[in-house]
C-alpha cells in the first residue's frame, strides 16, 4: 500500500468525522431537526463506503475484472445482512468473511 492511499483513508475518516461533529458544535444543547439527524447518521457510512468500493474494484489504476463478481456477491451479501441486523458493523465482518470463504474456493 503506498503513501497516497493511507493519505486518502486517513482524509476521509477525518472529513467523516468532521461532518458529524461539526453540526453538533453549532447545535450544542439543541436537538437536530430529524431530516439532519438522519443525514448525520448514514453520511459516515457512505464515506466508508466509498473507501471500501474504491479498495474492492480497483488495484492501483487497474480496473479489477476477474474478481469483480464474487466481490459485487460479497458486497451484495454485507448489504442483506446489514440490514437483517440493523448493524453496519456486522454486514461489513460478514462481506470479508464471505469475500474470502469466496478466494479460497477459486469461486
Amino acid at each position: 500500500m503506498d503513501i497516497t492511499r493511507i493519505q486518502i483513508i486517513l482524509i476521509m475518516g477525518l472529513m467523516a468525522f468532521a461532518v458529524r461533529a461539526l453540526p453538533q458544535l453549532f447545535f450544542a444543547g439543541r436537538k437536530f431537526p430529524e431530516a439532519w439527524d438522519r443525514w448525520l447518521r448514514y453520511v459516515s457510512y457512505g464515506l466508508i463506503c466509498s473507501i471500501i468500493s474504491v479498495t474492492l474494484f480497483m488495484s492501483g489504476t487497474r480496473l479489477e475484472t476477474a474478481v469483480a463478481p464474487r466481490r459485487v456477491l460479497a458486497l451484495a451479501v454485507a448489504v442483506v445482512i446489514a440490514h437483517k441486523t440493523r448493524s453496519a458493523v456486522s454486514g461489513m465482518i460478514a462481506g470479508a468473511v464471505f469475500v474470502l470463504i469466496l478466494s479460497w474456493l477459486s469461486f
